[in-house]
């Protein structure tokens, strides 16, 4: 993969693009996701590519005042970092009394303003938020979207899916999940997935 041109003549490269093709299924099945972009780079670059999709989504509708981001400070950081390199305004939730994130405080920060939720479950503390759904819920009920930072998905694989869940949008980070060489940004180890509406 590294030697191959990005010049080069589709021809001359199509076991490559079956793998990615193959690999892509297995992706749309794991998730629930109808597409995924092998571009980017990493989870941070996947993370960013969301919060610009995110952007063009809500001015594609005329509904520019939608500039803030909710996320959990148990969250990737680039959850909080890659929506404000994209020039949104972040939220930042903290945990409740039993240390999920607190769903009062979600219910309290949507407004006209909120673009979406960026969000990794299980959170890095390795605690999986057992009422995502009612996240999800409040988001999209306000007319937000929902990102999910899978980079910790080893133990959910075939238990729950990010579409059921429902998210619009979610990364793995390949390296974790699937044994994906690390080290370089690459090859896409950030691969990000879309509903068919995005």
């Amino acid at each position: 993969m590294a030697e191959i041109h990005p010049l080069q003549d589709t021809e001359t490269v199509q076991g490559i693009l079956e793998i990615f093709y193959k690999f892509e299924q297995i992706l749309k099945e794991v998730s629930g996701m109808d597409r995924f972009s092998l571009q980017p780079g990493g989870g941070s670059h996947a993370a960013y590519a969301a919060a610009s999709i995110m952007r063009a989504y809500h001015l594609s509708r005329g509904d520019s005042e939608r500039d803030e981001i909710i996320t959990t400070v148990f969250s990737h950081p680039c959850d909080a970092a890659a929506p404000a390199t994209a020039g949104f305004k972040v939220i930042t939730l903290y945990p409740d009394e039993n240390g999920y994130p607190d769903l009062a405080a979600l219910k309290a920060a949507v407004s006209k303003h909120t673009a979406g939720l960026f969000i990794t479950n299980p959170e890095d503390t390795g605690i999986y938020n057992p009422i995502i759904d009612q996240f999800t819920q409040t988001i999209h009920e306000a007319g937000g979207l929902c990102y999910y930072d899978q980079a910790n998905a080893n133990g959910l694989l075939g238990i729950a899916r990010a579409r059921e869940a429902g998210f619009d949008m979610c990364h793995f980070n390949l390296h974790k999940t699937f044994s994906s060489p690390h080290g370089c940004s690459g090859p896409a180890t950030g691969a990000l997935g879309l509903t068919s509406d995005l």
